[in-house]
């Protein structure tokens, strides 16, 4: 394909004719006529085009279909506005990291990359990373569950929430006295999407009592509650952090790894209240695995709800610490 189409369609500003064109290119295999697209539309704007949904869309398809140079080169680019997924997450999605490695530039990006592979099962440790923005380990503990992360389309996220197991009717008990805890903050994190970029809304409380206590000072009108093994409740936490809720930006499988990470370990007593994260001087990051493992097994886990079964994104989890006595309880929700 010559670059008569892409030339025209700049000067016209014709953002439709784009679009088609890339979906042409996709199918014909011509990235450089698509990496064409995604370099050239943004500048548009100086001639009063607004061609920029078109250069997002051409990095999102050359990072999720094309070969592993011009992915790992969208990724570098790291351009897009809009985007429906992180392009590091687009382009790990769909190569491994030996594919990618030799086309990705040092710093955070390549980082980040190396991170989202990590977090779908691939192997990483010893790899030297510079400008490293997570830290987690390059290699996933043996109580962390894997991520196969969400099915990325050309045009759609395919990220449904988890699906639930039966959960059982609880005699509301009398909620437990509400105090200050920096798990609760670490809980809400976990969706900070959801309630800043979208619609979503969240609430978190600590109690000094049992689990049922936590989930009651948050006043629901009844309640259901599941027990589950830790990796699940891990992996829904994983999940949650990732995903950008009905409207918001999908922040990734890596930073989702990392937020759960961070929330464990806080539950867990494993973090000083005044580190404010990696590189700080108040608390080592992360955290030893086998510790904060063998922490977070001693926790005790649920699923609740109030009786009814909760639409749109949800996540509403409580947490028993058996051994100082402690409980919390989130409860976050957005609706597309």
């Amino acid at each position: 394909m010559s670059n008569e189409p892409v030339d025209e369609l700049l000067a016209k500003g014709d953002l439709d004719g784009l679009l088609r064109l890339i979906d042409e290119a996709c199918d014909a295999g011509d990235w450089s006529v698509v990496e064409q697209i995604a370099e050239r539309s943004r500048p548009a704007a100086q001639r009063g085009h607004q061609l920029w949904p078109a250069a997002d869309h051409a990095e999102h398809r050359l990072a999720l279909q094309g070969p592993a140079g011009h992915s790992a080169r969208a990724v570098g680019r790291d351009a897009t506005r809009f985007g429906i997924a992180p392009l590091a997450e687009v382009a790990a999605s769909v190569h491994t990291w030996p594919e990618l490695a030799d086309h990705l530039p040092a710093g955070p990006l390549r980082a980040t990359v190396a991170h989202e592979r990590v977090a779908r099962g691939e192997d990483l440790l010893g790899l030297a990373l510079d400008a490293d923005p997570l830290g987690l380990p390059l290699r996933l503990a043996a109580w962390e569950p894997a991520c196969d992360g969400p099915t990325i389309g050309p045009y759609a996220i395919e990220d449904p929430v988890p699906p639930t197991g039966r959960l059982e009717a609880v005699d509301l008990p009398e909620a437990g006295t509400p105090m200050a805890d920096p798990g609760t903050e670490a809980l809400r994190d976990l969706v900070r999407t959801w309630t800043t970029e979208s619609d979503g809304k969240s609430r978190a409380v600590c109690v000094r009592g049992t689990a049922p206590e936590a989930v009651a000072a948050l006043a629901p009108a009844g309640l259901r509650m599941l027990r589950i093994e830790p990796g699940e409740a891990l992996g829904r936490m994983a999940w949650a952090a990732a995903s950008g809720g009905a409207h918001g930006r999908r922040r990734g499988a890596a930073r989702g790894r990392f937020e759960m990470w961070w929330c464990a370990a806080t539950l867990a007593g494993l973090l000083d209240d005044a580190f404010d994260g990696p590189g700080g001087d108040e608390a080592p990051w992360p955290p030893d695995a086998e510790e904060l493992g063998d922490a977070v097994g001693e926790l005790r886990w649920w699923l609740w709800d109030d009786g009814h079964v909760p639409q749109g994104w949800h996540l509403q989890l409580a947490v028993e610490d058996p051994a100082d006595g402690l409980a919390w309880a989130l409860e976050a929700a957005d609706q597309a």
